[in-house]
């Protein structure tokens, strides 16, 4: 998807509007229900190119779009001032779909379909990720490893997109940054924030069978008895493809 983003922009800046058409609208198929193109990299020079590409050509949209469905029509405008708002329609599965327009400029549609499966087999955990700070007792001021494992394995050989940890410190203790930036030096860590007791950590997008481990260190601030910590892992495009773990408790004396 990165080649024909930058394609389309190389495209719109030679205003060769005819071929940057092209090719954006080549994107824009390749677009999922989300609005997302695969992996992050890949979303972000899409949509700058599609936002490049929308831009240029909305000063002088005024279009009337009908969508009919089953002897009933619904009639979308887009006009300047809505050009970049994404307007839906619900329509009945099973019955032919027909989309017109009138008046002046380009106007992408996209359709998605969902459905739910009945008597469908219990979810099956894409992820499995294990947690383990290494101790249960220890001592104020102490440090200790937080040691992250997570594979993929998905039901079918499909790529997983970005990918998000979730993973919990122990009540009572605060982590060493230092130890998180040192994350970055792993090609598959591309970002991380602190958010309360809570490391979220971005890793780029994973093959089937991949398996990532890593680690971090948190300080002991002040006693405590603590329980254990729920951690997840899922895909970011595609939130149901997730793991949990709970992770033992640690006593701060």
């Amino acid at each position: 998807m990165r080649p024909t983003g930058y394609a389309t922009l190389a495209l719109i800046a030679a205003n060769d509007r005819v071929n940057a058409a092209g090719a954006a609208k080549w994107l824009v198929s390749r677009r999922n229900s989300q609005g997302g193109f695969g992996t992050t990299q890949d979303t972000v020079v899409a949509l700058q190119a599609l936002t490049e590409f929308a831009t240029a050509g909305a000063t002088d949209t005024n279009l009337r779009v009908k969508i009919t469905v089953g002897g009933k029509t619904e009639e979308i405008k887009i006009t300047p001032d809505n050009y970049d708002v994404t307007q839906v329609i619900e329509v009945p599965a099973g019955k032919a779909v027909e989309v017109s327009a009138t008046g002046k400029g380009e106007a992408v549609v996209q359709g998605v379909l969902r459905y739910n499966l009945p008597d469908a087999p219990a979810a099956q955990s894409v992820f499995d990720i294990t947690v383990d700070y290494k101790t249960d007792n220890i001592a104020v001021n102490d440090l200790i490893d937080v040691d992250v494992t997570i594979a993929y394995n998905p039901p079918e050989p499909i790529k997983a997109g970005m990918v998000v940890l979730d993973v919990s410190v122990p009540t009572g203790f605060a982590v060493l940054e230092d130890s998180l930036a040192a994350l970055l030096d792993d090609p598959n860590v591309k970002r991380y924030d602190i958010a309360g007791r809570k490391v979220i950590i971005y890793l780029e997008d994973m093959s089937p069978g991949d398996e990532v481990s890593f680690s971090f260190k948190a300080q002991a601030l002040y006693p405590v008895k603590g329980k254990g910590a729920a951690s997840s892992v899922y895909s970011y495009y595609t939130p149901g493809w997730r793991g949990e773990t709970v992770a033992p408790a640690v006593n701060v004396q």
